[in-house]
């Protein structure tokens, strides 16, 4: 197919506009200057395109008249919101997903628009991060944190004592506020099993359960070892170390080392094949 021909296909087009959508977005994000939040946005970009390449071949691309002018006027109304007021978190978060309505209309119309559902569950729960993140603050992790913070470090050896949210140490101490509580983290990992749970979808609905809650469960767990590193490196006196541990790449570290473990626990329980012993027939005495 040469080029004029591939510029006469509509799906070609399309795929510029979700690509041009994707970029601007994610544009955006960088301005939020929160790397694991770009992060995970760009999984989530990654993988909506994932499941619409899967099933590129068999997607109905047929749209009307009204469909394709109301889809255009939201890209656009959107587009001009963005443009206006570009610094706005707000337009960061739902971008995506009013984008990815108005794209859906002006690809399949109204009656295509429910073969898109994997990526607008992947699209609304980015949409609804901000009120995730302000029921989890609501449910105030800080204290929760600090006592399982204490915990580690106690069964560890350390001599520590809890007060609140403060952790006191022999020579200093550390107090967990509201951004180290975890509640980042919980949600990266919130949404990566929302995402595994699309694109690897669980018979059982104990599995599926069992998929969000550990991704909760890890994601606090992960959090608070840092938290007890933290008054560790603290209570040594090395702020460089906590500094980096704390706001620095390290931060990162404790992110991607709690997206490992969630996709190992993924693998081990839900994806992985047991080995199966080859049959060897029937056997008899001699």
């Amino acid at each position: 197919m040469d080029l004029s021909q591939t510029l006469k296909e509509p799906k070609y087009w399309l795929l510029a506009l979700v690509a041009a959508l994707a970029a601007i977005h994610l544009t955006l994000l960088s301005r939020i200057d929160n790397s694991e939040l770009f992060a995970t946005c760009l999984l989530f970009w990654i993988a909506a395109g994932s499941l619409i390449w899967d099933r590129y071949q068999t997607l109905n691309l047929e749209s009307n008249l009204t469909a394709s002018v109301l889809g255009a006027l939201i890209v656009i109304g959107m587009l001009t919101r963005v443009g206006s007021s570009p610094d706005s978190s707000a337009s960061a978060w739902a971008l995506p997903l009013v984008a990815g309505l108005g794209t859906g209309l002006l690809a399949s119309g109204f009656k295509g628009l429910k073969q898109y559902w994997r990526e607008f569950i992947i699209f609304g729960l980015l949409a609804a991060y901000p009120l995730l993140r302000l029921t989890l603050e609501a449910i105030d992790l800080s204290e929760i944190t600090a006592k399982a913070a204490s915990f580690v470090l106690w069964y560890s050896g350390f001599p520590v004592r809890l007060q609140g949210v403060f952790l006191l140490m022999p020579s200093s101490r550390v107090e967990v506020y509201g951004a180290c509580s975890g509640i980042q983290s919980i949600l990266q990992l919130l949404s990566i099993s929302v995402l595994f749970l699309l694109m690897f979808p669980l018979r059982s609905h104990v599995q599926k359960v069992l998929c969000v809650v550990s991704a909760v469960v890890i994601g606090f767990v992960v959090n608070a070892l840092r938290v007890a590193l933290m008054a560790i490196l603290n209570n040594a006196g090395d702020k460089n170390a906590f500094d980096y541990w704390h706001e620095g790449q390290g931060s990162l570290i404790f992110s991607a080392i709690a997206v490992l473990v969630f996709g190992s626990f993924c693998w081990f329980f839900f994806l992985r094949t047991p080995n199966q012993k080859p049959d060897s027939g029937p056997q008899g005495n001699a």
